[in-house]
């Protein structure tokens, strides 16, 4: 199946949207730097008999995980993992406080948790990955099916792997040859000798190697002969991108497109709109059918319905049929969604053995092109469907939207900057698209907040970047998925939004103040942001100020 890679550069974050049949098949953001991937020099802070784990500390915002099975330098057999509190040692053989060593995270921090480690390092390249503990072992993509190719691959494996190391041959070295293979190796070797030197002159806890970013990670992993297109919208991303391709594989060069065109790109490939559907739990099939997805704290459950699907044969056809289809949506659904961990999915009770197996079959099949490990189980007796899938971070959910305030917390809404992002492209094309050069900009809150930034710095930036007079104002009445955009004339919009001159005197009421994380008090004035720093933010009595300093968008006060 062919692929188009799209990537969306912006300041604040890059996304990569890959389709497959012009549909949206993953979405990936970066609005800061991942830790997955990262190989840390970690100390062992303390050791949980209780958890047979440990807590390294590796510079990061929490200690990562250390399980036992993690911590052994030598990877556990499958007889082991099966049996792991009998099989496994205990940790405190393992690994003592005060330990230091190598770790490399494997899964980053979800919400609550920390992120996991592991000391097995391996460093993954285009075609293959080099286990620094691997002892000789060599392995082949379980998701290359042909047996000969596998067997060609693992030979030549065999005789490239350097000494003590391991191997494991990609998917993507499928067809290469000796010498693109052996590239990968010395490539990679150089870069296990640079992290070893670059261990040896730093003390604990340190960051020694970081993983590629998103697009270059995506560049490595995803572009191949099946890409068709990778258009990026940011020439300093393109020709380094380029540069990249030109080094790893420059058959692939012409694949490469920059997007000049005014409309966004995301809008151009209809990536938007099938966003927001990613983030709707009902999801229709094609012939009158639908699914529904329900993420929890421990699992995700899915279920299987008709819906409207009648079917022209019988109820049992009309079952397979939903079903089946079922099958491919919910493999498409939770890459898109980057949904993890347990999943269970309740299916449409099929009477007929082979109609199980035959949905099983489907299952299997559907998550073959899956880059996330998979374990699917057999069809219970109830008609469920018990898999698992290998989770490195947040969902889409998790990513795009916060717990909703105007509910406490019972459903979900887009977040703060999810929105604040929205404005801020949805400004790019009004001021591309209407000639209005000056625009009053109304939201919540907390969209006003991230669009001006904690001094006002954001929105005298973003004014540089548009090239027009921005007037931020906000009020508790706006609902925290919207905005609205009002195009005008500087001179018009100062009059009607900023009544207020240097050496204006304010009363500020207690209801005014905004929830911030910086010292001082913020306020919305008549929808106006007033920063006044001298001032706690925990006031109960109305206070008055003076404005010392007046933008279109953020004001300073000094108490009087």
């Amino acid at each position: 199946m062919e692929n188009q890679i799209i990537v969306n550069v912006d300041r604040r974050q890059t996304r990569v949207a890959i389709l497959e049949d012009k549909r949206l098949a993953e979405l990936l953001y970066e609005r800061e730097s991942s830790v997955v991937g990262n190989i840390y020099l970690g100390r062992v802070e303390n050791v949980v008999s209780a958890l047979d784990a440990a807590f390294v500390d590796c510079g990061i915002e929490k200690n990562v995980f250390l399980h036992v099975s993690d911590a052994l330098l030598e990877e556990p057999t499958r007889a082991q993992m099966r049996r792991k509190m009998e099989s496994l040692p205990p940790i405190r053989t393992v690994v003592k406080k005060g330990d230091e060593f190598l770790v490399q995270v494997t899964k980053g921090p979800v919400e609550a948790k920390g992120a996991r480690a592991t000391r097995r390092i391996s460093l993954p390249g285009r075609y293959l990955v080099l286990m620094a503990n691997g002892r000789g072992k060599v392995g082949v993509s379980k998701k290359l099916a042909d047996d000969k190719e596998r067997e060609r691959l693992r030979s030549l494996a065999e005789k490239i792997k350097p000494e003590g190391f391991g191997i494991i041959v990609r998917t993507n070295a499928e067809g290469i040859g000796r010498t693109e293979l052996e590239a990968d190796v010395k490539f990679l070797m150089r870069l296990w000798r640079s992290i070893q030197g670059k261990m040896r002159q730093v003390e604990a806890p340190a960051l020694v190697h970081e993983d590629l970013s998103l697009v270059f990670e995506v560049v490595r992993d995803v572009l191949s002969t099946r890409t068709s297109e990778f258009v990026v919208d940011d020439k300093v991303t393109y020709d380094k991108v380029l540069n990249i391709v030109d080094n790893v594989a420059p058959r692939l060069r012409n694949r490469i497109r920059l997007y000049k065109d005014a409309e966004p790109i995301f809008s151009r490939y209809e990536i938007e709109q099938q966003t927001e559907r990613a983030l709707r739990p009902q999801v229709w099939l094609p012939h009158g059918g639908w699914i529904n997805i329900e993420p929890t704290e421990a699992l995700t459950v899915i279920d299987v319905n008709t819906g409207k699907f009648t079917g022209s044969g019988s109820l049992q056809e009309t079952v397979l049929r939903t079903n089946l289809e079922a099958c491919d949506e919910i493999a498409r659904q939770l890459r898109l969604r980057g949904i993890g961990g347990i999943i269970v999915v309740d299916l449409i009770d099929m009477d007929k053995q082979r109609h199980r197996a035959q949905v099983t079959s489907a299952f299997r099949k559907a998550f073959a092109s899956d880059r996330m490990r998979t374990r699917i189980m057999h069809i219970t007796p109830l008609g469920l469907v018990e898999m698992t899938r290998k989770r490195t971070g947040d969902s889409l959910a998790q990513q795009l939207q916060t717990e909703c305030p105007w509910c406490n917390g019972r459903g979900r809404v887009l977040s703060p900057e999810t929105v604040a992002l929205r404005a801020i492209a949805d400004l790019r094309a009004q001021v591309r698209g209407n000639g209005a050069k000056d625009y009053a900009l109304f939201a919540a809150p907390a969209v006003a907040l991230t669009l001006v930034g904690p001094h006002g710095e954001e929105a005298r930036r973003l004014e540089e970047e548009l090239g027009a007079q921005l007037f931020i104002r906000t009020g508790e009445h706006f609902h925290p998925e919207r905005y609205d955009i009002e195009p005008g004339r500087g001179r018009e919009l100062r009059k009607k939004y900023l009544p207020y001159r240097t050496g204006s005197k304010l009363q500020i009421e207690p209801g005014q103040a905004l929830p911030v994380s910086q010292a001082g008090l913020v306020a919305a004035v008549n929808g106006y942001i007033v920063e006044v720093p001298e001032a706690s933010p925990d006031r109960d009595q109305p206070l008055r100020a003076r404005l010392t300093k007046v933008d279109r968008s953020y004001g300073i006060a000094t108490p009087l």
